[in-house]
């Protein structure tokens, strides 16, 4: 049997009386080589490669796309570069895709949202571009596309991509208004746009996302009133609203905020009793611009209530949503695994 330290083996599905290498290991091993090119193209029954926190670069080879195998491949932490590997497109079986922390650049093809990829991290790289409507398209549950250079707004389409259970798009340059059709993603437990440049309102169909633990939009542009919808979800754990310019908050949120679950320091809610807040002149300044988003009807539209096609028809979705409030948990043992995605030598596990 193999006993090389880091490689693993196992009997390949066409044979099972053989015994192949099937997964490789180097995670933290600090290897250095100028390619991989010649090494895991040649290993056909290959299934797993983790190679987080090593001294790879170069290019990743079209070759590997004869690894009929491989579904998970983690080069994360590494010295890689150029533009998105386009090979990994024609690797159908991969279902965990980890590019983090390298120098990739350019744009990411929307094919890959269209692949049975469950994990997709692409966090802290170069990438540079609007995001594609075919996100929602993506199957997956895991997407951390952190710490690039994502531009323009957030697609409505995302709302289509209700396998989402975990969304990370913090500290990108994302700019519009949030788009109500986030409140169809009834499976996410966090959702983080924080650090861009956002506007407009917070929409109310926020308050659909009944498996919402974290919400994460501080650091935007964002206005207007928190609604009360939103803190009246049971499982919210943690919501950050802090450095935008929110100008009132309801009981149900002032809960929240003696609870330590809501976050609106360095906002614009004056005569609330509320500490940090902006200075008045500082908000003035803020909204002396002419600020609005399109359709101001559907900041109010409920879809967990209503036809979530009525808002094209004219119909009116402004009455408050009457539910009662659901018991906070506010000390949720959940593992978010996204965020182990933004600590460069983090491994991901997500099985």
């Amino acid at each position: 049997m193999l006993s090389y330290t880091g490689f693993y083996c196992d009997n390949p599905p066409d044979n099972l009386t053989a015994t192949t290498v099937s997964s490789i290991d180097f995670n933290g091993f600090n290897l250095a080589a100028p390619t991989l090119d010649g090494f895991i193209d040649q290993i056909p029954d290959l299934a797993l490669f983790h190679a987080n926190t090593n001294k790879f670069s170069g290019i990743i080879s079209p070759k590997i796309a004869t690894l009929q195998y491989l579904y998970e491949l983690d080069i994360s932490n590494n010295n890689f570069g150029g533009p998105f590997p386009t090979v990994l497109l024609a690797m159908t079986g991969l279902t965990f895709i980890d590019l983090r922390y390298n120098s990739f650049t350019g744009v990411v093809p929307p094919q890959i949202f269209q692949q049975s990829v469950e994990a997709l991290f692409l966090n802290n790289n170069n990438f540079i571009q609007i995001i594609p409507e075919s996100i929602g398209s993506t199957p997956t549950t895991l997407l951390v596309l952190a710490n690039n250079k994502f531009i323009g707004p957030i697609p409505r389409s995302i709302g289509k991509a209700t396998s989402l259970t975990e969304v990370l798009l913090l500290n990108n340059l994302l700019t519009g208004c949030v788009p109500y059709e986030i409140g169809f993603l009834r499976n996410a437990i966090l959702f983080d746009a924080s650090n861009n440049l956002l506007t407009g309102p917070l929409p109310c169909s926020l308050g659909c996302l009944e498996n919402i633990e974290v919400l994460n939009f501080a650091g935007n542009l964002l206005y207007g009133k928190v609604p009360e919808v939103i803190c009246e979800l049971g499982m919210l754990n943690n919501f950050s609203l802090a450095d935008n310019y929110f100008t009132y908050v309801g009981p149900h949120c002032r809960r929240l905020i003696s609870n330590g679950v809501l976050d609106v320091k360095n906002n614009c809610i004056h005569g609330a009793g509320l500490s940090d807040q902006r200075s008045i002149e500082e908000c003035a300044l803020f909204f002396m611009k002419p600020r609005s988003c399109l359709h101001p009807s559907w900041f109010t539209f409920l879809p967990c209530r209503s036809n979530p096609h009525d808002h094209e028809h004219g119909h009116d979705h402004s009455a408050p949503f009457k539910r009662p409030a659901l018991p906070h948990h506010p000390h949720s043992k959940r593992k978010l695994l996204s965020y182990d995605a933004l600590s460069r030598h983090r491994q991901i596990g997500v099985n």
